[in-house]
């Protein structure tokens, strides 16, 4: 008897950016015998339209609230919230905010309650969100507040690279609070955890990177290197684990590349959303660690810069809902 298939909730995101744009490409394009095991969650009437607009070929079937996620045949359902009426393309607002969030929250429900096995959401804006009263940074930190998940860290996942990041939405001159034992410790857990957990690596390779310049130059550039970092891989390395660094930054990432390591532990957002995105723009996926159910994401933002142009391409979209299906299957 072969499994069932697992059912994937795709959050719209902020509906004046292009995460509907794109997650109608997305799903245009796989085939249409598979489209019922995906269940937007957004406004019908929006993404109606966006199918005529747009001129993309698929079929939606509207679900109200109420109503079982699981009675789709041959069609992509949308999970009705609306929250798209008056929406402004390429514009911040409190409401798309708003709309965004309610999104999320719904999805993370189903999620919980086991009538999805994975969530995929398009992307948001961070200003509009919290316009809209939301107190949280971002996806990766409301998804955890959702689930009461205490430890959870954001991966990025495509190209040559799995990068785990020590911080995520805290400005650059916060991070380095971020980097305490405990909380390097706790990164590393889950990084190893998920290594083997979700991409069968039983014994994986974990480069650390430095927080300062050439991981410190012993102490000349800063001390978190000698004080933090390496007594902590000292004591995974006791556990017999293949853990190495702090390796310096600059060139951390080029080994990496070359496939020495199976995934980066780097310090900070931009240490290691730089170098991800220079390699793997445009399949890159943003996977959520430590959470009761599979999260992913397109590495990409709400590009407001072209939302309504309908020049957005579905790549990354694309490789987060087929990781998202291999993760949950």
């Amino acid at each position: 008897m072969s499994r069932r298939r697992p059912l994937i909730a795709i959050t719209m995101g902020d509906p004046a950016g292009i995460g509907g744009e794109v997650t109608l490409k997305a799903l245009a394009a796989f085939p249409k015998s598979s489209l019922s095991r995906y269940v937007i969650v957004g406004g019908f009437d929006y993404l109606n339209q966006l199918t005529k607009i747009f001129k993309i070929k698929i079929s939606l079937t509207q679900i109200q609230a109420n109503e079982d996620v699981h009675r789709l045949r041959g069609q992509a359902g949308v999970l009705d919230l609306g929250g798209a009426e008056k929406v402004e393309m390429g514009k911040v607002s409190a409401a798309c905010g708003v709309a965004a969030v309610d999104y999320i929250y719904e999805a993370s429900k189903l999620a919980l309650r086991g009538e999805v096995q994975a969530i995929v959401t398009a992307p948001i804006s961070k200003e509009a969100i919290h316009q809209g009263g939301c107190v949280f940074p971002g996806h990766t930190e409301l998804l955890a507040h959702l689930s009461k998940t205490k430890s959870f860290a954001m991966m990025m996942v495509g190209g040559p690279f799995k990068i785990v990041l020590q911080s995520i939405h805290v400005a650059l001159k916060d991070s380095v609070r971020f980097v305490t034992p405990a909380l390097v410790g706790e990164k590393l857990d889950l990084t190893h955890r998920s290594l083997r957990q979700w991409f069968g690596l039983s014994h994986p390779r974990i480069a650390v990177a430095g927080v300062n310049p050439h991981a410190g130059e012993n102490g000349a550039f800063g001390k978190e290197e000698i004080k933090i970092l390496r007594p902590v891989i000292a004591k995974y390395q006791r556990k017999g684990w293949k853990v190495s660094g702090p390796h310096p930054p600059d060139t951390l990432y080029y080994w990496a590349s070359q496939g020495k390591y199976d995934a980066v532990l780097c310090m900070n957002h931009d240490q290691g959303l730089i170098p991800f995105k220079l390699l793997a723009f445009e399949n890159g996926v943003n996977m959520t660690l430590g959470l009761p159910y599979v999260r992913t994401s397109p590495d990409h933002g709400t590009a407001f810069d072209i939302a309504g142009k309908g020049i957005a391409k579905p790549h990354s979209m694309i490789a987060a809902i087929r990781l998202a299906e291999k993760l949950a299957g």
